[in-house]
């Protein structure tokens, strides 16, 4: 059956860091796990891209939580945008999800980084298929996109702040962070 593509809403977010300083701490597979028990790992390379699995942990309401483990192909145009492809796979989260991919693009604004993230999804059974993402899926990965790019711009931030490579962002921060 065909996968009818679900485009979510963009988020964006103002990061106070260098274009390619934020690029390169998004790029940085399989470095270390997070506090909150994110991980990657490259598996594969094939030229400009990259088999990565990641490890995320999904809240699943009443306290309850699974991580949730992935493989994308992930292609990086250094220092504009990273994109990430769902490779479908087994059980009842992947197994159905049989479209998933997601665009970071860093653009430079206020001499600073604007990161914007883009996702696009499908899940098998055609037509029924997408009642169920638009009615249930939408909503969890607009809010799993927010939390992301709530969670990676500190890091971004807190590196850039002691870089020595990176000439820090002051240029528009106070008109920019009062919105």
């Amino acid at each position: 059956m065909a996968v009818i593509p679900i485009k979510i809403k963009p988020e964006k977010i103002h990061i106070i860091s260098d274009r390619r300083l934020a690029f390169q701490v998004i790029t940085a597979f399989g470095v270390s796990a997070s506090d909150n028990g994110q991980s990657s790992r490259v598996l594969k390379e094939e030229g400009d891209r990259k088999l990565v699995e990641f490890v995320t942990p999904l809240k699943l309401g009443f306290g309850l939580s699974r991580n949730w483990v992935t493989n994308e192909w992930v292609e990086m145009s250094e220092p504009n945008e990273i994109t990430f492809n769902l490779v479908p796979g087994k059980g009842p989260i992947t197994g159905g999800l049989k479209l998933l991919s997601d665009r970071f693009v860093f653009e430079v604004v206020d001499n600073c980084t604007d990161l914007t993230y883009e996702s696009t999804f499908g899940i098998r059974w055609s037509i029924f298929g997408w009642v169920f993402g638009k009615v249930f899926i939408e909503r969890y990965l607009r809010k799993h996109m927010r939390d992301h790019l709530l969670e990676v711009k500190p890091v971004i931030e807190a590196r850039a702040a002691r870089s020595r490579v990176y000439a820090p962002c002051e240029h528009g921060n106070a008109q920019r962070e009062t919105k």
